[in-house]
């Protein structure tokens, strides 16, 4: 019965697995915030200009943001980029799972090249 004896070894690996969070990424400057807002149920046409603020001001508490970008046409894509890891790791650690306006958020790294790519030549 060598085979009945394996099963419950893999049993720990498939239920961690399965209760996985959604992958934090590598520690980089850049982050992006998902699930802060629902671009179909904004009524304000600026809304993103009010996100924006609030999030520039929470998350200066962590560090200095260089740059955000509230993507209107997402379902809550925030882009934030600070002037160090350290900031960018300790905005993270802060803003994952935490609740905002009624939405669990998600905080997830992103490396330069590829924040860089959506923002090129910009801040």
């Amino acid at each position: 019965m060598g085979g009945a004896t394996a099963f419950p070894n893999m049993l720990p690996t498939q239920l961690i697995a399965s209760m996985a969070p959604e992958p934090i990424g590598i520690p980089s400057e850049c982050l992006l915030l998902k699930n802060m807002f629902d671009p179909a149920t904004e009524t304000d046409p600026e809304f993103d200009l009010d996100i924006k603020d609030d999030v520039k001001e929470e998350c200066s508490k962590y560090g200095r943001v260089k740059h955000i970008h509230v993507d209107k046409n997402t379902s809550g894509y925030v882009y934030l980029r600070f002037d160090s890891v350290e900031a960018a790791s300790r905005a993270q650690q802060a803003m994952h799972k935490r609740w905002f306006a009624g939405r669990s958020i998600s905080a997830i790294f992103l490396q330069p090249y590829e924040y860089d790519a959506k923002f090129k030549g910009t801040g």
